[in-house]
């Protein structure tokens, strides 16, 4: 059996195959249905398209949208010239284009090999502010590095637009190498037909010569801080802190153990003696009823007055007061009806929109189930699988009493199969649980299926729940830092992530957390931290009359083709991709399961 594809892809065959899975996949719409690991795509395009899609970039675009009020990031581009003016000569002659960009992703500066290139990067809106984020054009060399954290190469039909398919793009980030945070990125073009493997750590060395320079453009007093912050930690083995009146440094092992003020805290009581003081310790009580032994080892002037390193040492902790938990309430109220419906044996249909987290909310009920035997999830979209074998399994687990059974995606399963499901939907025995996002597709079999189900619950989006964004952070992180004491995240933070539109729901909050614990290097989450796009995002707005207009127009023709995407696009005289961009951007949802009342619908 071949395995997932690991390096990149070059020479027309290989483009051609790529490019096959790219339309497979956005013809199906449906950013959960991925290739199968053996399509010969490299696992992390794919999912890079997959969040291109959950964002709603169009791959039919071809604009590159622009910040003109963004301000340049001086400091970066100080440490960057010279190293770009290198770049540019060894580029010379070449058709290659380089990009210098902000730490979201927006065009600082670039340079080409040959100067015809010039009109044609410029005509296209290459130009200061330009933004190359995953989120705003899809995948793309820049934006995946960003959120790959890590150097990247996107070759020719891997990008999510096609009009950047006949290109290659290379991304690199740049960090402050006193605070390992993303300051920038650098980033190498050329055409398909050069595609090298070599191109990233030719562009790495560059990303690492910017680093040097802004390390040597330092202060005296940080570059001081910084080497004894690193001969003490390896010394003691310890979390380390280096606190100053504008610096705070720390350990990875420092970030992963301070919480919310505690930072404040240390550098409050460190800077609290003089300069004379050798040594002293003390036990300080830190966030979350935690305690640690601090020992203060004061710096040398060089690093400024009060300068001092503090290494902490966990310590007996204080009895544990009760916090208050964080609780999505949507959720406790759906759980509560699943539990009834589950009770009385009744099986539940579970209705909404793609990533509202549907399948979760069967997984909840199976684990507050007493004495739950095995949880068994069957695809209905699987069509993989055979119809002999696809029965067989769910004969199996419907017989068991003490099993939970979740059959996803009901409203995509055979016509074929849906008699025999019926039948046996009809004696189970186990706790039955399916999902849809939307009506049986007008398949008399699937319709007579769904009504085999006397409960329907409807999970609303996100955007219509927005109270239970700060208890879904919450939980998202303590899956994802299971360890404590886990990051929190600033209520600016959270402000921005409740005001946002969430096309993709539950799934896309995942990975919009997921990408800033790993920015913000494990510590507390901040506005900075959250992947561009969302840093930038302001308040909910109301529609403009031209939005409504456009939302009432799309929903009008929807309705007259009987919510047939294809057939609505044609009679609006617009693209499939974009009737799709324009439902994510609208908050537009196919509407539930139709033709009967439904039962504890939650609506908030």
């Amino acid at each position: 059996m071949s395995s997932e594809p690991s390096t990149v892809p070059a020479g027309r065959e290989a483009w051609r195959r790529t490019l096959q899975v790219r339309e497979r996949f956005l013809a199906a719409g449906d950013p959960d249905r991925l290739p199968p690991v053996t399509c010969g795509v490299r696992r992390e395009i794919v999912l890079s398209w997959r969040r291109s899609l959950l964002s709603g970039v169009d791959p039919a675009g071809t604009d590159l949208p622009r910040d003109e009020e963004a301000a340049l990031p001086e400091r970066l581009m100080n440490a960057a010239g010279p190293v770009v003016d290198r770049l540019a000569c060894q580029l010379t002659g070449m058709p290659v284009w380089s990009f210098l960009a902000d730490r979201e992703c927006r065009l600082v500066r670039y340079v080409v090999g040959d100067r015809a290139l010039i009109p044609r990067l410029e005509a296209r809106g290459a130009v200061a502010g330009a933004r190359f984020g995953e989120d705003m054009v899809g995948t793309n060399g820049l934006g995946t590095a960003v959120e790959r954290q890590q150097p990247f190469i996107v070759a020719g039909s891997e990008h999510f637009r096609a009009h950047e398919s006949e290109a290659t793009t290379v991304g690199a980030p740049v960090r402050d190498p006193v605070t390992g945070r993303l300051v920038g990125l650098l980033n190498v073009n050329c055409p398909y037909r050069l595609t090298n493997g070599l191109l990233v750590p030719f562009i790495s060395e560059f990303a690492r010569s910017i680093e040097a320079r802004l390390l040597a453009q330092s202060s005296a007093a940080s570059r001081v801080m910084l080497d004894e912050l690193l001969r003490v930690s390896r010394r003691y083995s310890l979390p380390v802190v280096a606190v100053s009146a504008d610096l705070f440094l720390a350990t990875t092992a420092a970030v992963r153990m301070l919480d919310g003020a505690d930072p404040e805290l240390l550098r409050q009581w460190a800077r609290s003696g003089t300069a004379r003081d050798r040594e002293r310790t003390a036990t300080l009580q830190l966030a979350g009823d935690r305690a640690v032994t601090a020992r203060r080892l004061p710096l040398s002037e060089l690093a400024g007055r009060g300068a001092a390193l503090v290494i902490l040492a966990p310590c007996a902790e204080p009895p544990a007061r009760a916090r208050p938990r964080q609780r999505s309430f949507s959720r406790e109220r759906l759980l509560g009806q699943l539990e009834k419906a589950a009770t009385a044996r009744l099986p539940v249909l579970v209705t909404g929109e793609r990533g509202t987290g549907k399948t979760l909310l069967a997984r909840g009920l199976h684990e507050r189930a007493a004495g739950s035997g095995q949880l068994t999830v069957l695809d209905a979209a699987d069509h993989e699988l055979a119809t002999g074998e696809w029965t067989s399994q769910l004969n199996t687990a419907l017989a068991d009493p003490r099993r939970t059974v979740v059959l996803r995606h009901l409203d995509c399963l055979r016509p074929g199969l849906a008699g025999s499901a019926a039948r046996l939907a009809q004696t189970a025995q186990a706790r039955l649980v399916a999902t849809a996002t939307g009506p049986a597709a007008g398949h008399p079999a699937l319709a007579s299926l769904t009504e085999l189900f006397p409960v329907v619950l409807h999970v609303p989006p996100l955007r219509d729940r927005r109270a239970d964004v700060p208890a879904l952070v919450a939980e998202i992180i303590a899956e994802l830092r299971p360890e404590p004491p886990r990051p929190r995240c600033s209520a600016q933070a959270l402000a921005v992530l409740a005001d946002g539109a969430w096309p993709g729901n539950v799934r896309q909050l995942r990975q919009v957390i997921a990408t800033a614990l790993v920015r913000s290097m494990s510590g507390d989450i901040t506005v900075d931290d959250l992947p561009a796009g969302y840093a930038g995002a302001g308040r909910a707005r109301a529609p403009s009359r031209l939005e409504q207009a456009e939302r009432q127009a799309l929903l009008g023709a929807l309705r007259d083709a009987e919510w047939d995407t294809e057939a609505a696009a044609r009679e609006l005289g617009i693209s499939r991709a974009t009737i799709y961009r324009k439902l994510r951007q609208h908050g537009i949802g196919r509407p539930a399961v139709a033709g009967r009342n439904r039962v504890g619908t939650d609506t908030r």
